[in-house]
């Protein structure tokens, strides 16, 4: 028996559907850990309560009974759970927030400007009382429970690779993706039309109101370069303060800027991606590959900032991507069309049910 330990999300659905399309359901319980009197995005009935609550405890029961022990998105807040508990093996299923916000891992993610305009001056009380209370009760055990993890799951190499460079890890690599709610192949009954040409390049840039996307430089970097596009940037969730700084301090001479903030079901925003012109990710930590990937899917170009640490994968996975620099060139890129079936094949839904039953199968 397996035991994973998630918080209320929407991957989780996917999850769960594909642990039940392989007949493991009864081989793996799932644990939701949240603060909420009710799941809000769960849509299955399983248990839940808040972390380190005798209702939780109640719940999980030994961990020692456990085969293997699966964390999904292992924040400092686990960090004293880990330690004070037994496994007999324990895994961490990376989701990017868990590893890339750590305090002394974000500054490496964030571009000069932003850095300076934004991070550094930014203050919260909210903030301040959260980063204390992880100080004061989770890292005094952080190199314990981080020393108990025997596999970091993740697809990129790289990723695990600098979790291995900045944290006291002597974990193991195995590959993992977490499935899109929309099977790749969807796509194609959804978006129909050819491209269409604009005048004027339109991009995507940047996949939310993240100060991680480093809208600032790319911004800049567009207008030194007399680049003409128009920008739609995405900003229906995110730092609420953020994206109030960005609508006051973000101007584009070259072209035009339109903030994207009402929220669109899959379909509608899948039309709006398959309509531009590519997608700008002007990001250090590997973020938002949902769009990243759906675009690749369509051949459409993507654009990164050459820090980006999960370009290595993609060039390994044989997965076309372009420098940021060639947007400077003002003219629109089409791909030659590899990028769909390499997608298809990497990510292809019954790959991912072998994983799977390697990982989860009894």
């Amino acid at each position: 028996m397996n035991l994973h330990i998630v918080p209320d999300s929407s991957f989780i659905n996917a999850f769960y559907d594909n642990l039940r399309e392989i007949g493991a359901l009864e081989n793996n319980r799932i644990v939701v850990r949240t603060n909420a009197k009710r799941l809000q995005v769960i849509r299955y009935e399983l248990p839940f309560a808040k972390l380190n609550s005798a209702s939780f405890a109640e719940i999980v029961g030994d961990t020692s009974q456990y085969d293997q022990v699966f964390i999904h998105y292992f924040t400092p807040l686990l960090y004293r759970w880990v330690a004070k508990n037994k496994f007999k093996s324990l895994h961490w299923m990376v989701w990017g927030g868990d590893l890339y916000n750590l305090r002394e891992l974000e500054k490496l993610c964030y571009g000069p400007e932003t850095l300076k305009r934004y991070v550094n001056p930014d203050w919260s009380l909210t903030k301040f009382l959260y980063e204390l209370k992880v100080r004061l009760t989770q890292t005094p055990y952080r190199r314990q429970a981080l020393s108990k993890i025997k596999n970091v799951l993740t697809w990129m190499e790289e990723e695990y690779r600098f979790a291995k460079d900045h944290l006291p890890l002597s974990a193991d690599f195995r590959f993992f993706f977490y499935e899109n709610n929309q099977a790749y192949h969807k796509i194609d009954e959804l978006v129909t039309g050819k491209n269409e040409d604009h005048e004027t390049p339109v991009y995507i840039l940047g996949n939310s109101g993240s100060p991680a996307n480093n809208h600032l430089e790319v911004v800049n970097y567009l207008d030194e370069k007399e680049v003409k596009a128009h920008l739609l940037i995405p900003v229906s969730y995110g730092d609420a303060r953020y994206i109030k700084f960005l609508r006051k301090n973000l101007h584009y001479r070259h072209g035009t800027l339109e903030f994207v903030d009402r929220y669109m079901k899959f379909e509608e925003y899948l039309l709006l991606l398959s309509k531009t012109d590519g997608l700008i990710m002007n990001t250090i930590r590997p973020q938002g590959y949902g769009n990243i990937l759906m675009m690749m899917y369509m051949n459409k170009p993507v654009f990164f900032n050459d820090k980006n640490i999960s370009l290595p994968d993609l060039t390994r996975l044989n997965i076309q991507w372009h420098a940021l620099t060639e947007v400077s060139s003002g003219k629109v890129i089409r791909d030659s069309g590899s990028n769909k079936s390499r997608i298809a094949s990497v990510f292809a839904h019954e790959r991912i049910l072998v994983l799977y039953k390697e990982l989860f199968g009894e």
